[in-house]
């Protein structure tokens, strides 16, 4: 049962867009920052490439980009800035 949780959170895309930045977070060694810190929604939404743009401000690659499918949320690319 906990082997069947595991695999639906580290692989299914997100129900929310803000979950999924916290999710790509966690797997990217922040874990603590991925349950404290704040997501902003950036300017840019429905990229044709990317989607839209989140911001968290305390970590290297602040600008993280999340789509939206039929699924739910996952996050495309992460950066410096948009």
């Amino acid at each position: 049962m906990i082997s069947l949780l595991v695999i639906y959170v580290g692989f299914f895309p997100s129900p929310t867009a803000e979950l999924a930045v916290r999710k790509h977070l966690f797997f990217s060694f922040h874990p603590i920052k991925a349950f404290t810190e704040e997501v902003r929604a950036g300017s840019i939404r429905n990229d044709a490439r990317y989607g839209d743009l989140y911001f968290v401000d305390s970590v290297a690659l602040p600008a993280i980009y999340v789509r939206h499918n039929f699924l739910g949320y996952r996050v495309t690319s992460a950066g410096t800035g948009p």
